[in-house]
């Protein structure tokens, strides 16, 4: 009897260790992620659709841990636009409602436009998916770039394609824009034919595998900003990509990195962000040729500073103080959504519009 006893208390240690593992092994399930591609055209006939589709996982590889992550298959086609997003909106919502679990939606370009659309759509749903249970990652939006340049509501004709923004959602958004990106980091004045060309060779040299593949990690604090619900990270490029050509036939490094020395400046220029205190230059923005209020605004406060200092001692009141108040009333308005402009092309802020 006493045997019996000393072996009892082994067999119930195995046989609860068996049970805790049989439990541990049935764990609930991981976040499950869902990729949209971006556009292309010709999809049924493109010799090099095949080529290009094998980089499709490759898209938010470093927002997930999905080892089998699922592909959605839309037409893609960018020459017919809408047509492409209100298909994409269809099949990456059964994709997401199939998932039991947690998912995580990635799209690139187009697929981001896609994207942004199923989560206001989800969100506007009978039946919504909780916010715990699902967030988005926009990599490379074309609608918080290049789309910009335009009103929303702007119809283009040969894209087919009504200009819209990213609407709002309650879910959590990554956004993820490369510097230099033509699609999503356009100059905010393209009329410097300078800038205008690095980012029509960004589309090559930043736009899709490149930026689809950024990893989070590697990006700085201050390149990252959280406004509520939406963290947006800006990746900068390492070379220019109106220059990146002459490394690619072979030019040594070093001599072109002389010359991005000369010509990044220049492309920086057509960039808001880039501006310093009490510029004033114009600006493309929806739609609309706009003027660097701020920049105006630094400019006459130093000089109304300057002009205190100077006057000090005479007790002098500015005349000028009292048209800027007079300003500050009647213009509030449009200073406003200038601040709102600045801020999002300056990714110091992120103020997002209505879908409409």
């Amino acid at each position: 009897m006493a045997i019996s006893r000393k072996w009892l208390v082994p067999v119930i240690a195995l046989t609860s260790l068996i049970l805790a593992s049989g439990t541990v092994a049935n764990p609930v399930s991981a976040e499950e992620a869902v990729l949209i591609p971006g556009a292309t055209v010709f999809k049924r006939i493109n010799p090099f659709y095949s080529s290009v589709a094998k980089t499709y996982p490759v898209v938010g590889i470093n927002f997930h841990d999905d080892d089998d992550p699922q592909v959605v298959d839309y037409s893609q086609n960018a020459l017919a636009s809408d047509h492409a997003l209100l298909d994409g909106v269809k099949q990456a919502d059964i994709a997401v409602r199939e998932i039991d679990g947690k998912v995580v939606v990635i799209g690139e370009s187009m697929g981001s436009m896609v994207a942004s659309r199923l989560a206001a759509e989800l969100a506007a749903s009978s039946e919504p998916p909780s916010p715990d249970d699902i967030r988005f990652v926009l990599i490379a939006p074309p609608e918080e770039g290049v789309a910009e340049y335009f009103k929303v509501g702007t119809y283009i004709p040969v894209l087919n394609y009504r200009v819209s923004r990213v609407p709002e959602s309650p879910y959590p958004t990554t956004i993820v824009i490369g510097e230099y990106d033509g699609w999503a980091d356009p100059p905010d004045r393209p009329w410097n034919l300078v800038s205008a060309a690095n980012a029509l060779l960004g589309i090559v040299y930043v736009h899709g595998p490149p930026i689809a593949a950024a990893d989070p990690n590697d990006v700085a604090p201050e390149n990252t900003t959280v406004d509520g619900t939406v963290t947006t990270y800006f990746v900068p490029t390492k070379y220019l990509p109106l220059t990146h050509p002459l490394r690619d036939i072979g030019i040594p490094d070093r001599v072109v990195d002389r010359i991005d020395q000369v010509v990044r400046p220049i492309v920086d220029a057509g960039y808001l962000r880039h501006d310093q205190p009490g510029e004033s230059r114009p600006y493309l923005s929806e739609g609309r040729i706009r003027r660097n209020v701020q920049g105006a605004r630094q400019t006459r406060e130093r000089s109304r500073q300057q002009s205190r200092l100077d006057d000090d001692n005479l007790n002098v009141q500015d005349p000028q103080d009292d048209l800027d108040v007079q300003e500050s009333k009647s213009d509030s308005a449009q200073r406003r959504v200038e601040r709102q402009a600045d801020g999002r092309r300056a990714y110091r802020g992120r103020q997002v519009a209505r879908h409409k």
